[in-house]
């Protein structure tokens, strides 16, 4: 039966200026939201990879976005450079989920494909069935993992993944993590693997077990990380989104393997 979060105190460690919509759904069920952010974008600083990209479009079939943050950075980019896309009409666009379709359409642009399950892994599988010899422009960020290029590979596919983004931790200071421990939350949100690895490169080793507090996570990937480190999760969204990690937050169980 699913439940409301009353009561119940969650640490959303999701970069501040994503953050509200999860905390914003924390609210509206009742729970409180400690909010700690664990990483930051920037733009990478050297974009000549990318610039070369610009340079080259005509030779892409597709631009595949598996984020909000690569669609941004992109297209942020692009306007600096002047790049005409209407030049290009056979390029076409996929994305990992709704909200990165959204926010392309807010930037004017249309996608192609979308998975029905929000992964990068499922995209590549599933994209586009006459994909061999084709070459695919990936922007992303510099620590996306590369198990949904070996896909594209596999099916004949020609992926050129460039980084157009930095994921930064923000600078906690030592103890930060155990003062929010010590407000005892409930559970722990985590939105990338990035998040992950911060908050546990933070952790001092006594805690890094957290047998106390529950640890959501909004895709397969961040949970593999999750587990990785040792840490047991208990709830995993879906879909992969803030919505369905609300809903599984709602309805936690034990722990969940995801392996």
């Amino acid at each position: 039966m699913k439940r409301n979060l009353k009561g119940k105190k969650i640490v959303v460690t999701r970069a501040e200026k994503q953050a509200k919509s999860l905390v914003d759904g924390i609210e509206r069920a009742g729970g409180e939201a400690l909010l700690f952010p664990l990483i930051e974008f920037a733009p990478v600083a050297d974009q000549t990879e990318l610039k070369q990209a610009f340079q080259n479009l005509e030779k892409y079939h597709w631009l595949v976005f598996t984020s909000t943050n690569a669609v941004d950075y992109f297209f942020d980019a692009a306007e600096e450079e002047k790049v005409k896309f209407y030049f290009y009409p056979d390029l076409k666009i996929a994305t990992v989920g709704e909200k990165t379709k959204l926010q392309l359409e807010q930037r004017g642009y249309r996608t192609n494909f979308v998975p029905i399950q929000f992964t990068a892994e499922v995209l590549a599988e599933n994209m586009d069935e006459n994909i061999r010899g084709k070459h695919i422009l990936i922007p992303r960020s510099e620590k996306a993992s590369d198990e949904y290029l070996e896909v594209f590979v596999k099916r004949g596919a020609i992926p050129h993944a460039i980084n157009v983004y930095q994921n930064l931790k923000v600078a906690h200071k030592a103890e930060a993590v155990e003062n929010l421990l010590a407000q005892k939350p409930d559970y722990i949100t985590f939105t990338s693997p990035s998040t992950v690895q911060a908050f546990y490169d933070l952790l001092p080793e006594k805690e890094h077990t957290l047998n106390s507090v529950k640890i959501a996570c909004i895709g397969p990937s961040t949970a593999k990380r999750a587990e990785i480190l040792g840490f047991s999760v208990n709830a995993l969204a879906s879909p992969h989104t803030v919505d369905g990690l609300l809903e599984a937050l709602k309805n936690i169980e034990p722990h969940v393997q995801t392996t």
